[in-house]
């Protein structure tokens, strides 16, 4: 599996609630949140699996949104992805198995599906 380390900026939304006048707090809060957006959002076309976040680089002044009072942050991080290549070979572990192909699980990625059409001695038997 091909890992990569990659720079990225999101925006990270904080709500009022969460605000304090204590910086540490705040800061917490945006890591919280960072967090909580990598692992919502899972994968990206371009990065591939997120699969940590491995440095905070910079969190900017934040801006308030006028109707919610949220405060929204930039913020700049290194985050650790996996990519499949084509070519690469998985190491993968059998999940379903089908009469039109089996799926397969391979670290990160839950669903790979192996169509039997591109198993030229794939027969399937029920049980």
């Amino acid at each position: 599996m091909v890992f990569l380390k990659v720079e990225m900026s999101w925006n990270v939304l904080i709500s009022p609630s969460e605000l304090s006048p204590k910086g540490l707090l705040l800061r917490k809060a945006v890591i919280v949140h960072l967090l909580e957006d990598v692992a919502n959002r899972k994968a990206s076309k371009d990065h591939g699996y997120y699969i940590a976040v491995s440095e905070l680089k910079a969190i900017s002044d934040g801006k308030v949104r006028e109707l919610t009072g949220d405060v929204l942050f930039l913020v700049t991080f290194t985050c650790i992805t996996q990519k499949p290549m084509k070519g690469e070979v998985l190491v993968g572990s059998v999940d379903k198995i089908l009469k039109h192909g089996v799926f397969l699980k391979s670290g990160p990625i839950e669903s790979i599906f192996l169509s039997e059409k591109t198993m030229s001695d794939y027969k399937y038997i029920g049980g």
